[in-house]
């Protein structure tokens, strides 16, 4: 596939494209490209260009554009992953494989039992993050990266899922009565998938019944309790495969 690189708009100056900053360091320092080399170049917009490099120099790489094309990684099934907020590297474990998969929009969710329950403590790895997202999508074939959404208390994170047509809500709880997700995929095509996945301590019953008042289908993922991080990746693996974005 080749070096991949997401990059502001307004460095494209078709027919050339001209890079700067850390980029370019990456570019002629880390990567060690040569003029006449190949890279592909995206700016966010589902579209990539492929660059055929005639300069390297230390803070500027220019090139020139040789072909544009649709980006073919994005999905057609747009899921808001709303991720009860864990600690340490689980996270950013989560938006690493849930670019990777095809999630288009990551919501950190703060629950009852989440351990890091400080909005404003987990906005500020919002840059962290960013960066992870972005790696992640470059290396996965991503025309688009992935939406990060600011740390969101789950009571207004089920209001705010009421615009998709369908709310996913794993539950290991004996007493939600969880329904097979492959039956509530089937009854209707989907284009949008909002998905809620606890934290580390699970569900509460009230923030079960909380979303299912919004409109939450509670679902079972089998016999065998997933870790959090666990939880949301697979799922999201089972809707996409399931509405058909794995051929």
């Amino acid at each position: 596939m080749g070096h991949r690189f997401f990059i502001a708009s307004e460095w494209l100056d078709l027919p050339t494209v001209h890079l700067h900053d850390n980029l370019a360091h990456q570019i002629r320092t880390v990567l060690r490209l040569q003029p006449g080399d190949e890279i592909i170049v995206l700016d966010n917009s589902g579209m990539e260009w492929q660059v055929k490099l005639t300069s390297v120099r230390k803070n500027s790489v220019h090139g020139e554009i040789i072909a544009q094309r649709s980006a073919q990684g994005e999905p057609t099934v747009q899921i808001t992953l709303y991720q009860g907020a864990l600690k340490g590297q689980k996270f950013e474990w989560v938006l690493q494989k849930g670019t990777e998969l095809g999630v288009s929009c990551f919501v950190p969710t703060v629950c009852e039992r989440s351990i890091v329950r400080n909005l404003e403590a987990l906005d500020k790895k919002q840059e962290r993050w960013q960066h992870i997202i972005r790696e992640a999508a470059e290396q996965s074939g991503r025309g688009k990266l992935p939406r990060l959404e600011a740390a969101t208390p789950l009571a207004e994170a089920v209001v705010q899922a009421q615009a998709n047509p369908l709310i996913v809500m794993p539950c290991a709880m004996p007493e939600a009565k969880g329904e097979r997700l492959k039956e509530i995929l089937g009854e209707a095509r989907l284009d949008r998938v909002a998905l809620f996945i606890g934290p580390e301590g699970g569900f509460t019953a009230d923030e079960v019944a909380l979303a299912q008042k919004a409109g939450a289908r509670v679902v079972t993922l089998g016999p065998r309790i997933l870790r959090a991080e666990t939880a949301g990746i697979a799922t999201c693996a089972a809707i996409l495969y399931d509405l058909g974005e794995w051929h």
